[in-house]
């Protein structure tokens, strides 16, 4: 068997997966730590985590990152972040002046070059900020269009990134529009009788937690310019929009599946009607109509964690009366998709609820009705005997460990509560697409299924053919595709876009599926400046021209100027905090989740495990760690505990006892004082701040302590030129955001200032102190950059030239000359930079 494997990726594979699979699960954490992630074929995240505890993980790193997201926003006590926050803040920026750091000027505020008639062009044209990428990574993408009319036009959505659009089929892409990125864009649809008009659907409710609630509907008239919000779903029910359709029969007859049920609008978005109430709390999740009939029929899909079941509605333009045609016991989310050349034929591809065994939130079955949705027939279920045709909602080649001889135990990680879709072949009734973790295709009416890409067919040396990004969410076809000359298919995942040219190329059958080289489906990445890379954090080397940043199911990638905005992965996965070591830059740091730290010491072509010594029973999802660049071998890093390393990462100890608080305060940020190693401050979840002058020496001690506010500490920063002030900032909505100190961590006071020139209510997540002009701050937020001149006395918003995008990290680098340049790592907007001369 194992000569079958070709392919690098599944030789390495084979050797991770065995050697991890044969080694007690208690055991796995630290040879994970040291093997996972190894560029040779790292694992993705939530599978290091399920081999690391041997725990039944069937919601994994998608949930914990929208968690982690929350936990630093929310106030105590709430469960739900409102999007009306974000748009008090905006009015708020509004008659706030700007500022532009190349310039040093200030510029008058938006709403006085609004009434000055100026254009969105002299607007932003002083920022002269520069986008680095990466321009090849993308994000996650829930939604194509394509133009019928002009099929090299294309909108995409990225839920942390707007709408974006491409006028020469994906070739290159431009944001477009001034969304507030932190809204998720879930659901993209044209006019179909005027594609200069679009709807924007927000808030993804796809799975049972509250962490990217939307805010309605927006609409654009001008194809996509500029987008307003339509004021009847400014309400509740439309948190999360989770599908749109249009009717075919009137241009102005919308419907919305929403968290609340399905709701009707027939002049265009001005006034909605609920026509189906879900009863279930999950609310309804996908939309289908056919386009064949006078009257709109639409089928209406509910449940997610709640019990699913489909709906239709016959006459759906003018009455509420619904149907239930498909309901199982353990049937969960459901996805939806009609044959275009014979609308009869309706496919329906729901996951399991059934508590226990392999499949839970996999795969339920796949019905068909080749009547219009009366009845239904499974095609396949998951007790099927084959059982690659089972696999459709799980990580196919992990549920397949064992039949492929990788190992002597399979792994399920299902995740159809996440990524579930499905499409039909334009051309053909009986060829069907379906969309999980990897994608599959059936050429028998759903009865058999095999995989047509590779998730995992990846390596340092690049992908092969049949790659495409795992967790998929969207399959469009081209407007063209005859099944013949014109195959094109895209596909919409947490890695951005992807399309092949060969859509029904042989699919992979049985013990194919262990082997990337037998996929013949090729798929190329369509990236090319879709830049919606959800950085976590990010670093640039000293001499500026390289940079690099860990990202949301994106790992971590390197960016150089050479390469333009193509960059390199280094690891993947879920990325964390970086740091490279400024004296020997071939050094570096980069992190998954939790306290998992890699060093490399070749540039990032190998990484090794760097967390030797660390035992800690808790720490944040992305958990911070920082490199002392004036001592390099020293790094800190911390959970429940502080923990240093004099070595280089080779062995950490424990630097302090449990940190202030209850169990739920946590290390959130960390910073030494550049020109005093001895002095650091531990910033902590719950706004308490550890201080230590001196910090090399503790061991296992209290670390003196003061409560800022309660909130999440984001960041803390030394100024460059006194180790007695420092800065701290808070993400949690419903305080003041900026604080300053000037006796070393001991007392604290408010620098957010007031009135038109104070800073709005919304998180700070990083600052920097200017290296030439103490007075000098620049703070990235959730909805960009901010700069003040004068100490913090008063602020003014930075015109960056980028949306109002969440900015997670500052870096400053100083040049020759004193001349400097600040870098924004963007949680929806990848990475730019400015440059700063004295």
């Amino acid at each position: 068997m194992l000569g079958r494997l070709s392919h690098p990726s599944a030789r390495r594979l084979l050797g991770l997966a065995s050697a991890l699979l044969a080694i007690p699960a208690l055991a796995r954490a630290e040879a994970l730590k040291d093997a996972s992630n190894a560029p040779d074929r790292p694992l993705p995240a939530p599978i290091r985590a399920k081999l690391a505890d041997g725990e039944e993980r069937t919601l994994d790193e998608p949930l914990e990152a929208a968690r982690f997201a929350l936990r630093k926003r929310l106030p105590a006590g709430e469960t739900a972040l409102s999007p009306e926050r974000y748009f008090a803040a905006l009015e708020h920026m509004r008659a706030m002046p700007q500022h532009s750091i190349a310039a040093k000027t200030f510029l008058p505020s938006r709403a006085a070059l609004a009434a000055a008639g100026a254009s969105k062009e002299a607007r932003i044209d002083l920022g002269t900020w520069t986008p680095l990428g990466p321009g090849n990574i993308g994000g996650r993408t829930r939604s194509l269009l394509i133009d019928p009319r002009r099929p090299q036009t294309f909108y995409a959505a990225g839920v942390a990134g707007g709408v974006w659009k491409s006028v020469n089929a994906g070739a290159n892409w431009a944001p477009v529009g001034d969304l507030l990125p932190n809204l998720a864009v879930t659901s993209l649809v044209f006019d179909p009788t005027d594609s200069r008009t679009l709807y924007a659907g927000t808030g993804e409710g796809f799975f049972n937690f509250d962490a990217v609630r939307g805010a309605g509907i927006l609409k654009s008239t001008d194809a996509g310019a500029t987008w307003t919000r339509l004021a009847a779903t400014n309400n509740p029910n439309f948190h999360f929009v989770n599908d749109l359709i249009v009717s075919s029969r009137a241009r102005n007859r919308l419907y919305a599946a929403t968290r609340t049920g399905v709701w009707r609008s027939t002049n265009g978005g001005a006034s909605w009607t609920r026509i189906l109430d879900p009863h279930v709390g999950d609310g309804c999740l996908d939309l289908a109509i056919r386009t064949d009939k006078a009257s709109d029929v639409v089928f209406a899909s509910c449940g997610n964690f709640a019990s699913g079941t489909v709906r239709r509605n016959l006459k759906a333009e003018s009455t509420s009366a619904w149907t239930a045609v498909l309901h199982e016991a353990g049937m969960g989310r459901t996805a939806l998709a009609i044959a275009p050349s014979h609308q009869d034929t309706i496919y329906a591809l729901a996951d399991s609820l059934a508590g226990g065994g392999d499949y839970r939130f996999g795969l339920h079955a796949v019905f068909r009705s080749t009547n219009g949705g009366a009845s239904w027939t499974a095609q396949v279920r998951n007790t099927s005997a084959t059982k690659l045709d089972t696999l459709l909602l799980t990580n196919p080649v992990f549920a397949s460990l064992l039949e492929c001889g990788f190992s002597d135990a399979n792994v399920f990680l299902n995740q159809g509560w996440y990524d579930n879709v499905l499409a039909v072949d334009p051309k053909d009734p009986n060829r069907v697409f379906a969309g999980g973790v990897d994608l599959f295709r059936s050429d028998d009416a759903g009865r058999s299924w095999g995989p047509i890409s590779y998730w995992w067919a990846e390596d340092p040396t690049g992908p092969a053919p049949s790659f495409a990004h795992a967790d998929n969410h969207a399959l469009v076809f081209h407007p063209q595709y005859n099944g013949t000359t014109n195959q094109i298919l895209y596909a919409g995942n947490d890695g951005g876009l992807f399309v092949t040219r060969n859509a029904r190329a042989k699919k992979a059958t049985g013990l194919d599926v262990c082997d990337p080289a037998q996929g013949k489906v090729a798929w190329r990445n369509l990236n090319h400046g879709y830049e919606v890379t959800q950085f976590y954090d990010g670093a640039a080397f000293p001499d500026g021209k390289t940079y690099f940043g860990g990202s949301q199911d994106n790992g971590t990638s390197l960016g150089t100027e050479a390469g333009g905005r193509n960059w390199k992965k280094l690891v993947s996965g879920d990325g964390g905090y970086v740091a490279v070591n400024p004296e020997a830059t071939n050094i570096l740091y980069v992190e998954t989740t939790g306290i998992s730290i890699l060093k490399s010491v070749d540039g990032g072509a190998k990484f090794d495990g760097g967390t030797n010594g660390i035992d800690d029973p808790a720490s944040l999802f992305i958990a911070p760690f920082i490199l002392d660049r004036s001592s390099p071998s020293h790094l800190w890093t911390g959970g429940t505990f502080i923990w240093r390393t004099d070595d280089g990462a080779d062995f950490w100890s424990s630097a302090s006892t449990a940190v202030a608080g209850d169990g739920d305060s946590i290390v959130s940020a960390l910073a030494v004082a550049p020109s005093n190693s001895n002095r650091v401050l531990v910033g902590l979840s719950r706004g308490y701040v550890h201080r230590n002058d001196h910090a090399l020496s503790a061991s296992n001690e209290d670390w003196p302590f003061v409560r800022i506010r309660d909130g999440f500490v984001s960041s803390l920063a030394f100024s460059p030129s006194d180790d007695r002030v420092a800065y701290a900032t808070f993400s949690t909505f419903g305080g003041r955001h900026v604080w300053k100190t000037a006796d070393g961590g001991a007392t604290w006071a408010a620098i957010d200032g007031s009135g038109a020139t104070g800073l709005p209510d919304v998180p700070a997540l990083s600052i920097v102190p200017d290296v030439s002009d103490p007075d000098v701050l620049y703070l990235g937020t959730d909805l960009g950059v901010f700069a003040t001149r004068n100490g913090g006395a008063s602020w003014a918003i930075e015109n960056t030239g980028f949306a109002n995008v969440p900015t997670d990290r500052l870096d400053l680098v100083r040049g020759p000359g004193d001349a400097s340049t600040l870098f924004a790592f963007t949680h929806g907007r990848g990475a730019w930079r400015v440059r700063i001369d004295p």
